[in-house]
């Protein structure tokens, strides 16, 4: 049985484990289950992301990466805006006690700035996030948690390939060992992040 180091091992290994070396089309499809899974329930400090972007409207376009938001300000030294719900976001610009934005809300793949900034009136916003685990595929052949857990996208593929198969028996058995590796990860970095480790975040970009 290969070692996984990479996209390719992985696959070879989720085949062996199956006993069926007939899924070469499926493997793939069972991989890409569990990252969007893996992207639901991880939230580790390899996954936070800042990033930075100049607006001067209402609405600003989160990044394609983006699943929850940890920090969000402006860079002109003001406090952290505040997350508000749309409701609250409606009544805050209808008040229009704000002169400028103080608080953000979530919608449609944006980010609404409450209240909106003045017309022509350019803003930096620095966002720090939790972002997606970077998706396997022949080209991109490894990332981090691939380096980390090769065990984690194992048994996470094998729990999405166990109803294809229909082997309900196994799907008890690889979820509990997938679950348990996610509930450790997780708690790995709640540890690390609060022992006064240093916050590990992707290089900063603007999108």
């Amino acid at each position: 049985m290969a070692i996984i180091t990479n996209y390719s091992t992985l696959q070879s290994t989720i085949a062996d484990y199956l006993n069926r070396q007939d899924l070469t089309a499926q493997i793939p499809t069972f991989i890409q289950l569990a990252e969007a899974d893996m992207n639901t329930r991880l939230r580790t400090r390899e996954m936070i992301v800042r990033a930075t972007t100049t607006n001067d409207d209402e609405f600003v376009r989160l990044p394609l990466d983006f699943l929850e938001s940890i920090n969000l300000q402006l860079t002109d030294g003001q406090s952290p805006l505040r997350f508000v719900t749309l409701d609250e976001a409606d009544i805050i610009n209808k008040r229009q006690t704000y002169n400028a934005p103080t608080f953000y809300s979530l919608m449609n793949g944006a980010i609404e700035l409450v209240p909106p900034p003045a017309t022509g009136a350019d803003v930096e916003i620095e966002m720090v996030y939790y972002g997606k685990i970077t998706a396997l595929s022949t080209e991109n052949t490894s990332n981090w948690l691939l380096l980390k857990a090769p065990d984690v996208y194992l048994y996470g593929a094998l729990v999405h390939a166990a109803p294809f198969l229909m082997d309900d028996q196994r799907i008890s058995v690889f979820g509990s060992f997938y679950s348990q590796r996610i509930e450790a990860l997780n708690d790995e970095s709640q540890k690390s992040l609060h022992s006064g480790s240093p916050l590990v975040a992707r290089t900063r970009r603007v999108y």
